[in-house]
């Protein structure tokens, strides 16, 4: 009977702890390095994002610690498997970005005298290659944002040298072309209107999040500004919010699939995260608040499917079902950072401070300042969402070919691709003239190429797609 009983405490010691840490997520990972340099006495570990090969259909992570930039294959999801390791440009570091385009990967950081860096993530797992290192667009940049569609690259809070003097030239967003992806091109600079007193509207866009050219550009104090940016001579301020609920540090924001609510958080101690019906998107309407905890702050979150995903630093990623606007529900919850007692949330931005939800997998991945990188499941079942995975696969056959070439995208979506070929050294040899639509066959003359092994380049707006071609 004793054995009975204290079998009995111990299931509910260990359902208990596992009670306070975790609630229908599951860990399936954890990497990190406690020695690498911190900042603050705590602070290792920053931003975080995912990227999936299509081709090869693996899953990587990019993270940023206060010194260098880390690249994680989680292919199998409990096993993380760190690829390499490139220096960030700078040391001392509390906050990196990036964001991924095509097969790149944009990075920048906001302290010291850094530089925007650009890596190739093509011949992962194998390497990533840098082509593109320079600070005269960005020495400076706290956080960036990248449309595909548009082909923009949007640098928030930007700071540039100034040669003529050597201080720094403060931008309050930059706007810049991916034409050429491993050239960025500066556009223009965002139009900060200029209230009646003569004060601007705001100094710095902390974070940004744009859709068809319509920015929701999230300001710190000063509030939430939705820009018209269609045309960069004439950028039109749509509508603000400013005056709201718990309004505190505009932090970052992000659209429900229908572009009808925008979710965004404060940067506060008890500030909770905000939903707004912006449908008049001239008046947009406060639909509900909710946070982790009483006195918790909120970081990142992400609209998913029917879904918020959040980065809460001291207690971890959250799950909120927010099927109904106007009643978020807790769905479920891993913490990250357990050193804080309950309802302690005296060290300041320590904890969770990335998370992305959008990896084919459903895997969950997030960054802890002070324990790491980490890969996280939600129970089966609990995310059911009506977002669909953007997926494009080419079909070119035959393979070896002789005089003809059929070629055809299948996508789950509506694209247009250009085919090039390139040789083994990387040089462009022939590229069609037309452009391929999805889920179309096309036939092409290829009697012009030597006989020898290509590389098939079918690059779309949203999606890079590589194949191997033996010409014979």
């Amino acid at each position: 009977m004793k054995k009975l009983l204290l079998l009995i405490l111990i299931s509910f010691l260990a359902f208990e702890s596992q009670a306070q840490n975790a609630y229908r997520m599951t860990l399936l990972s954890n990497w990190n390095n406690p020695n690498l340099n911190k900042v603050d006495t705590i602070n290792i570990w920053n931003d975080l994002i995912g990227y999936y090969d299509s081709l090869t259909q693996k899953e990587y992570i990019i993270a940023g610690s206060t010194d260098s930039i880390y690249f994680f294959d989680i292919t199998i999801p409990t096993q993380i498997k760190l690829l390499d390791v490139e220096y960030g440009s700078v040391k001392g570091v509390i906050n990196r970005d990036y964001e991924i385009y095509q097969h790149y990967v944009y990075c920048v950081a906001d302290q010291n005298r850094s530089s925007m860096q650009i890596y190739d993530l093509q011949y992962l797992p194998d390497s990533v290659h840098k082509v593109y290192e320079d600070s005269a667009l960005a020495i400076n940049t706290h956080s960036i944002f990248i449309e595909a569609k548009s082909k923009r690259l949007y640098m928030c809070s930007n700071k540039y040298a100034n040669w003529t003097n050597g201080n720094l030239k403060e931008s309050a967003m930059d706007i810049i072309s991916l034409e050429d992806p491993e050239k960025p091109k500066f556009l223009a600079k965002l139009y900060v209107p200029v209230r009646s007193n003569g004060e601007a509207a705001f100094r710095w866009v902390h974070e940004s999040h744009v859709r068809n050219d319509t920015a929701y550009l999230s300001c710190g104090y000063s509030g939430l500004f939705i820009y018209d940016l269609r045309d960069l001579n004439n950028q039109i301020i749509l509508g603000t919010i400013v005056n709201y609920p718990q309004a505190a540090y505009n932090h970052s924001s992000w659209l429900n699939k229908n572009g009808n609510y925008l979710m965004f958080t404060d940067e506060n101690i008890g500030s909770n995260i905000k939903i707004f019906d912006i449908s008049i998107i001239q008046a947009p309407r406060i639909e509900s608040y909710f946070i982790s905890n009483t006195w918790a702050t909120p970081h990142n979150s992400y609209w998913f499917g029917s879904f918020a995903v959040a980065s809460m630093y001291h207690d971890g990623v959250f799950i909120w079902n927010i099927a109904d606007t106007k009643k978020p529900q807790l769905a479920a919850f891993y913490d990250t950072y357990p050193q804080n007692a309950i309802g302690d949330y005296t060290k300041n931005f320590a904890g969770c401070w990335g998370v992305w939800p959008f990896l084919p997998s459903g895997n969950i991945i997030a960054s802890d300042r002070t324990n790491g990188i980490f890969v996280l499941k939600a129970d089966s079942g609990l995310l059911n969402t009506n977002e669909i995975q953007q997926t494009a696969k080419a079909n070119i056959y035959p393979n070896p070919a002789n005089d003809v070439l059929n070629i055809a995208v299948e996508t789950n979506y509506a694209d247009n691709f250009v085919v090039t070929v390139f040789d083994l050294q990387g040089n462009a040899v022939k590229q069609f003239n037309q452009q391929f639509k999805s889920n179309y066959l096309y036939t092409e003359n290829i009697n012009d190429l030597k006989s020898c092994l290509y590389f098939l380049e079918i690059k779309g707006n949203k999606q890079v797609i590589r194949q191997k071609l033996l010409k014979q």
